[in-house]
């Protein structure tokens, strides 16, 4: 025979076996969902949950970039809180300066809790845990109650609109995910947070400036926090201390459950897609099926142990995160 053997051809397949199965688990639940109920799938359903998406989307593409460096970011939330009840205040009198200059201090605030990790030799667990409590802290006492936004809306009130049946925010949230996924597969930024979440004393010893890829990271979290915040003042109207609550732990879920490893070094973006999509279809379908929402919580935790379970790397459970 002319073609490789069959053998051969397994170490080839199998990445891209592991790269459909996340995407492969939304997809079947939509298809089970389609036949229970023919309308779930279509066109006008459809687009309104890719629009449910776009905030979780925006927060576990933050959040993956830290996982893949083998820590976490406990902070988003209160930050995209904060991020929301800072807009909401701006907006009528900056109008559409009001959004870099929130997005520029939320990118800031991230770049602290990154100095803390590396500077103070902190785990990242325990930074962004007390950041987000400074976050929520400063956030109720800028905001009290829900804010509502009218003058300046304009601003970030485009996201709410769609084009060709697909949502402004969902394609917003899709484009930046894309951009951090280019950053990770051609710029050199990506092969360092591979190697540094893989083996950081390995990175260290090779070169690799360890400090500063994990400052980026921390910083990156920190805008897209501000983005989340940025689509839930767009979506509500308003900014409010609370609006995130319910956020951080479906996205440190989507971002497990895509097929990122929480010890660091595997995984991307798609994963991370999958990921969310997968906990859009479930939250909607417990919905349908009539399910109280108070057993979402419960789901999540039971899919963040699994998606562990299945993607830890043994041999780093000693590290400290």
């Amino acid at each position: 025979m002319d073609g490789p053997a069959p053998a051969a051809r397994r170490p080839a397949l199998a990445p891209a076996l592991a790269a459909a199965i996340p995407l492969a688990v939304p997809l079947a639940l939509l298809a089970g969902l389609g036949l229970v109920e023919p309308a779930f799938l279509s066109l006008d359903n459809l687009g309104m949950m890719a629009g449910e998406s776009s905030v979780l989307l925006l927060l576990a593409g933050g959040q993956t970039l830290v996982i893949l460096l083998g820590g976490i970011d406990l902070s988003m939330a209160a930050l995209a809180a904060l991020a929301s009840v800072l807009l909401a205040l701006a907006l009528p009198g900056m109008g559409a300066g009001a959004v870099p200059a929130v997005l520029a201090l939320t990118a800031a605030i991230g770049l602290c809790q990154g100095l803390a990790h590396v500077r103070g030799q902190l785990p990242s667990l325990v930074v962004t845990l007390a950041g987000g409590a400074i976050c929520a802290g400063v956030a109720l006492t800028l905001g009290h109650a829900t804010i509502p936004v009218t003058d300046g809306y304009g601003a970030v009130g485009w996201l709410e609109g769609a084009s060709l049946g697909v949502p402004h925010s969902f394609a917003f949230a899709l484009a930046a995910l894309t951009a951090l996924a280019a950053c990770l597969r051609w710029l050199a930024f990506g092969r360092r947070v591979y190697a540094v979440g893989l083996n950081p004393r390995a990175a260290l010893l090779s070169g690799v400036r360890v400090g500063r890829v994990k400052l980026a990271a921390f910083t990156l979290s920190g805008l897209f926090s501000g983005l989340a915040g940025m689509a839930l003042v767009a979506r509500t109207y308003s900014g409010s201390p609370s609006i995130a609550d319910s956020l951080l732990l479906p996205s440190i879920a989507a971002v497990l459950i895509g097929g990122n490893a929480i010890t660091g070094g595997v995984g991307g973006m798609g994963r991370t897609l999958a990921g969310v999509l997968t906990l859009t279809v479930l939250r909607i379908g417990i919905a349908a099926a009539g399910l109280d929402p108070a057993y979402e919580p419960i789901v999540y935790g039971v899919l963040i142990v699994l998606a562990a379970a299945l993607t830890i790397d043994r041999s780093k459970i000693g590290v400290t995160k």
